[in-house]
């Protein structure tokens, strides 16, 4: 008995997903609800459906087994689909340490599918994905996005648990736009009659419907126990809940019907979970396999067993977690130790995790050893595969038992030490530090020191202020008590106080400890040590100002990286390079660095190196007003960021697509869902906090811009010079020019004016460019009423971007300068990109200032001619926001009467030329002669004192019909 009824619109989800993969595009479908809910009988018929529309089918499966092999459902489908076993077959653990071969091994799953498919399609079912490895939902995450372009549907079930990997991921798999969600609820009483009536066995339960779903709330896996056998001549439910006291009662009742021995046998089944194995089930209970296949088929017999498309299994994992729960405590820890020992024997690696698993549960301390010793090679076993949360677990579940075994010292904090790296590893960030902690107040009570640099070192790459600050309190405490001659290992706890310093951002020590760190690298003679170091020192000195070193730095990086063991190692310099040509303004430079990340990115298969490439040329695109480029360039990398799975990448991705909204002033190129996601999950960092309120201007709510902004209004007087220094200063000040806030503009233009002549880069790689820092010098001084030094920037900006090709800056520059020129009139607001973000760095010399002497107007092109030139490139470009300013501008510029000032003809051919009319064409129109149509043309030229055909067309559309 199956139930069916009260799924139709489940059912209609499914069918219309399999006709659409029929047709060629795939897409996925998620069925989510507890346990029995019929997420099993929903993929049942999706795969009988499939078959009718002549779909291929192919099934895998999780397992509620902690030492499961990773992979395991995606390899369970390999056994149906040769194109995915052969590339699931060649993947070895060590490969899975490997980012960018993980990430290939992804791809060519998705080939493996797209191939398998053919024309025909293909139905994937993967069941009980709440018991999956993070690997297997990692590989299902990056599948997903391709499903819409070939003609494969994955059905995927899990129970509701958002704290299994699967759970963790749901909110992503759903936001793809081939995804679907499918949640089960329970039956109501009509739907259980219904399906109770169809089945002559079970039609006398039918009056019972209530009684059914008020205990079991529609569950269909219970009401189908329950109604197993006849009703009660009583007919109450009651009654048989007497007899079988509570649910398990129920779901055991065929299990106490065995034999003992079969009982025995049938237990130790369970406590083996998913393993099913008769070889290996008769060793664990000391039997032949003859006999365990006699209880096998019996417990099948009677219900409790299935021989299904996964294997020997339970019929139901709850009458497996009935039939554990039914044994006695003490035969369960015996049965427990003899499996666990059975799977030893067998001297399979892959046992490790499950044998391990079982010895937790024996409960003897002969158990606890064999758990201590089996549970931390698994760790590293998961590890190496990169199931990092799995590591997790079983380092945890090792270092328990260690514990109880009387671990101390140095024992105990190296075990501590792995802890703390898996818990890094799988983001379990807090924990992770204190893991840390606790590993070196062990290791200095044992007096390793090298133990304490190992812990110490473990919390790298997070841009957490309060995660920085404890790391760099370990490293001083590290760096105390290791040897002078022990150099590598010093150049590493200083190049991390270094970058803790320089994000927690309150003096200028990151600067000498970056420096000391370098040097010891380098007399340590050590490649990688000296590339580290120098990716530190890189980092602190992330501001205009360092840019000499950091040319020297980027070199030697470029020379390191091609022997270095990291696919990032050999990308830094270059990437290092293109930060260095933009902020120089030398987009041929750019361009080469950009091919050589190309290139470096190809020969290490690095998808990262990828992302990077298409990050840079978006931004180039953005830079000199190639706008559809960007996107595309952007949404490029957006694909590859989703696909490597990286928070960051993705995020640098939509700082692209805001900036670009800013630049624009048009609110529809920021992504659906950015800003709110910002304002919930993005971290407390000010440059962030800036763009925020940036985008709240951009959007319409500046009240909450000002919000947002107030904590960061005297942050730029104490910044000292670092990462995100010019950055975090930009965005600010831009973001009090939006809102008008005069003075914290003037602040900020005091403290950027001396950097004004380099290009926007900073080191810091930053995801927009807005060529020359000379037009956001010149926004801060045009909001802070400096017209004069205002105008100097804008003029300058203009000269270093037309040879820039930044056509964009040149508009607004011009646009600028005529607002200037016109004592700020039409400012009610400053729409400009932001600045770069930057990483971290010491003190450097500053580079020369660039005059900033006035501009006057006398001195200057006409204000009209600004205008009307930036209005027409704006218009050109496409950015809206500007050229709703420069429209504006001219409408001011024009008096009340010009329009009067022009004779009724002249009026007429203004009007035509405004509508993109030749003279030929105007005097073929108005049955004029060329030369009378171009007397007019000048005649209204002079009188409004325009110079172009362009500036009369401008003006008819702002200001002839007032």
């Amino acid at each position: 008995m199956v139930a069916l009824v009260g799924r139709s619109e489940q059912l209609a989800v499914i069918d219309e997903a399999l006709a659409a993969a029929a047709a060629g595009r795939g897409g996925l479908v998620l069925v989510t609800g507890e346990s029995g809910i019929g997420k099993t009988s929903l993929a049942d018929v999706a795969r009988r459906r499939a078959a009718t529309l002549g779909v291929q089918v192919a099934h895998g499966y999780a397992v509620d087994d902690p030492g499961a092999p990773v992979l395991w459902p995606w390899r369970r489908v390999g056994t149906r689909i040769p194109e995915l076993e052969a590339v699931l077959a060649t993947v070895t653990v060590p490969d899975l340490d490997d980012d960018a071969v993980r990430f290939g091994v992804s791809e060519a799953v998705a080939e493996g599918l797209r191939r398998a498919a053919g024309t025909s399609g293909l139905l994937i079912l993967l069941e009980d994905l709440h018991w999956a490895d993070s690997l297997s939902v990692a590989l299902l995450r990056h599948v997903a996005l391709d499903l819409a372009s070939f003609p494969v549907l994955v059905v995927a079930t899990a129970r509701d648990d958002p704290s299994t990997p699967f759970g963790r991921a749901l909110p992503d798999l759903l936001r793809g736009s081939a995804a679907e969600s499918v949640a089960l609820r329970g039956l109501t009483s009509h739907e259980v009659a219904q399906w109770l009536a169809s089945d002559e066995r079970t039609a006398p339960w039918c009056r019972l419907a209530d009684d059914l779903v008020g205990r079991t709330d529609g569950n269909p896996f219970y009401i189908r126990v329950l109604t197993s056998e006849a009703p009660p001549p009583s007919g109450s439910l009651d009654d048989v809940l007497a007899e079988r006291s509570r649910m398990r009662g129920l779901l055991v009742a065929p299990f106490l019907r065995l034999t003992d021995e079969a009982r025995h046998t049938i237990a130790t089944a369970a406590l083996m979970s998913e393993r099913l194995s008769p070889t290996l089930l008769a060793a664990a209970v000391g039997r032949t396999v003859p006999v365990v296949s006699d209880h096998i088929a019996a417990a099948t017999r009677a219900g409790l067993l299935q021989h299904g498309p996964t294997g020997l299994s339970f019929v139901h994992a709850l009458v497996r977690d009935a039939v554990v729960a039914h044994t006695d405590p003490q035969e369960r820890a015996t049965a427990e130790a003899s499996i666990a020992a059975a799977m030893e024997a067998t001297g399979d690696a892959l046992l490790a995790g499950p044998s391990a698993a079982h010895w937790d549960r024996a409960g003897t301390s002969e158990a606890s050893t064999r758990c201590r010793d089996g549970a931390r090679a698994a760790a590293a076993q998961a590890a190496a595969a990169r199931a990092h949360e799995e590591a997790v677990a079983f380092a945890r579940m090792s270092l328990r038992h260690a514990r109880r075994l009387g671990a101390e010292g140095a024992d105990l904090a190296e075990r501590l030490v792995e802890l703390a790296r898996y818990e890094w590893l799988a983001n379990f960030v807090p924990d992770a530090v204190a893991s840390c902690v606790e590993a070196v107040d062990v290791a200095e009570a044992a007096g390793r020191p090298d133990l304490m640099a190992r812990a110490a070192l473990v919390p790298q790459g997070i841009g957490s202020v309060e995660t920085a600050q404890v790391a760099g309190r370990l490293c001083r405490r590290a760096l105390a008590l290791i040897p002078e001659d022990r150099l590598a290992e010093r150049s590493g706890l200083m190049c991390l106080m270094a970058v803790a310093a320089a994000d927690e951002a309150v003096d200028e020590s990151a600067g000498p400890l970056s420096a000391g760190a370098l040097d010891l690298a380098r007399r340590s003679g050590s490649a990688q040590a000296e590339l580290e170091a120098i990716a530190a020192r890189h980092y602190v000195l992330s501001y205009p100002q360092a840019i000499e070193e950091r040319t020297v730095l980027a070199g030697r990086a470029v020379e390191l990286g091609r022997t270095s063991s990291t696919a990032m190692g050999g990308l830094w310099g270059h990437l290092w390079q293109c930060e260095i040509a933009l902020q120089r303004g030398d987009l041929g430079a750019l361009n080469r660095s950009i091919e050589e990340v190309d290139r470096v990115a190809a020969h290490r298969s690095s998808p990262v190196g990828r992302w990077h490439a298409h990050r840079l040329r978006a931004a180039l695109a953005a830079l000199i007003g190639a706008f559809e480029e960007a996107r595309r360039e952007s949404d490029a990398g957006l694909q590859i960021a989703e696909r490597v799975g990286d928070a960051s990448m993705v995020g640098m991705c939509h700082a692209l697509r805001i900036q670009l909204a800013l630049l624009r002033g048009d609110p529809s190129d920021v992504p659906e869902g950015a800003l709110p996601l910002m304002e919930r999950g993005a971290p407390p960092i000010p440059i962030l906090r800036a763009s925020i309120a940036q985008t709240l201007v951009l959007v319409g709510e500046r009240d909450r811009a000002v919000a947002v902004l107030a904590p960061l209004r005297d942050l730029p007087g104490r910044m000292p010079l670092g990462p995100r220094w010019m950055g975090t200063i930009g965005q600010i000040g831009l973001t009090g020019a939006a809102v008008g806030d005069s003075e914290l503009a003037h602040r900020c233009h005091a403290l950027l004016a001396p950097v004004a002549h380099w290009g926007s880069a900073d080191g810091g790689g930053s995801p927009f460019a807005h060529g020359s820092n000379e037009y956001l010098v010149g926004t801060l001084a045009l909001a802070a009423g400096d017209l004069d030094v205002a105008a100097g920037h804008f003029r300058r900006a203009i000269d270093a971007d037309l040879r820039l090709g930044a056509r964009p800056f040149v508009a607004l520059s011009r646009l600028r300068w005529a607002q200037c020129l016109s004592g700020g009139a039409s400012r009610s607001r400053l729409s400009a990109p932001s600045a770069p973000s930057a990483p971290s760095a010491p003190s450097a010399p500053s580079a020369p200032t660039a005059p900033t002497g006035p501009t006057t107007a006398s001195s200057s092109p006409s204000v009209r001619a600004l205008a009307a030139a930036a209005a027409e490139e704006l218009r050109a470009l496409d950015m809206p926001g500007p050229l709703d300013e420069a429209t504006r501008l001219l409408a001011a510029l024009a008096p009340d009467g010009e329009a009067g000032r022009l004779t009724a003809r002249e009026l007429e051919v203004a009007r035509l030329v405004a509508d993109a009319r030749t003279n030929q064409q105007i005097a073929d129109g108005l049955f004029l002669s060329v030369r009378t149509v171009e007397s007019h043309v000048r005649s209204a030229l002079a009188k409004l004192g325009l110079r172009s055909r362009t500036e009369l067309a401008l003006w008819v559309r702002t200001a002839a019909d007032r």
